[in-house]
């Protein structure tokens, strides 16, 4: 979250996401995900294409529902195939809070890439930012 907040300006989602972020090709398998996930204690990665563009966000739910769950089924799939049934969403820097929370829950993802403009990648806003900005008492 960032420490600087202009109190003369509305909130937007630049002040509650996370600017650092770990990101996975779609081309790797789940299983390379999931000790991505596992090693970095994550929850969530941001998915890319292998031009760089953004595909949308993998959880570790995601990974999990994917029966069976072992280290050879995991390996032998891709985050490709899970990421077709996954919402290509994303809010950008300037969006409110709300409107990062009303994109989650209208499409039932816990974490959102925030996107620049031009795309390029800048954070990822999950619920747990939401809820961090929501007890701090901010408007």
């Amino acid at each position: 979250m960032s420490a600087l907040v202009d109190h003369q300006r509305p909130p937007c989602v630049s002040d509650v996401m996370s600017r650092s972020v770990l990101t996975v090709e779609v081309s790797k398998s789940l299983w390379d995900a999931w000790q991505l996930l596992f090693v970095s204690g994550l929850r969530h990665l941001v998915v890319m294409n292998v031009d760089g563009s953004t595909v949308g966000v993998l959880s570790d739910r995601n990974v999990l529902a994917d029966v069976p769950a072992t280290a050879e089924h995991l390996g032998r799939r891709q985050v490709a195939d899970v990421m077709a049934q996954v919402p290509l969403v994303h809010v950008r820097p300037g969006d409110s809070p709300v409107h990062a929370a009303e994109v989650m829950a209208s499409n039932m993802v816990e974490a959102v890439p925030v996107l620049e403009d031009d795309g390029r990648l800048v954070g990822i806003v999950t619920e747990s930012d939401i809820v961090r900005w929501v007890v701090s008492g901010k408007p």
